[in-house]
């Protein structure tokens, strides 16, 4: 899936930017949100509720574990009115 940065206004999604094409795996897909979010995500204005929607997919024999939410990743997202949302899917067909 991917990395879906958008914005919300009256009430709808308006897409912006999108990360991570092709890639399922929450742990890279969570690496490359942390990466756009510290470097190159200051252009976003505070004023305007954000979504980052990244779509994954569980990891074949995963058992358990994943990304670390990181107190940066965390501030930065409250800095920037930045809410998370995870997608799962199971089907990649």
């Amino acid at each position: 899936m991917s990395i879906w940065i958008s914005k919300l206004k009256d009430g709808k999604r308006e897409g912006v930017l999108k990360l991570g094409e092709d890639s399922w795996e929450l742990p890279e897909l969570f690496k490359i949100f942390e990466q756009w979010l510290l470097t190159d995500s200051n252009n976003l204005s505070s004023n305007v509720q954000w979504i980052a929607d990244i779509g994954f997919s569980p990891r074949e024999g995963a058992n358990g574990g994943g990304p670390i939410i990181s107190l940066d990743i965390m501030r930065s997202c409250i800095d920037k009115n930045i809410s998370i949302y995870l997608s799962e899917y199971n089907d990649l067909d």
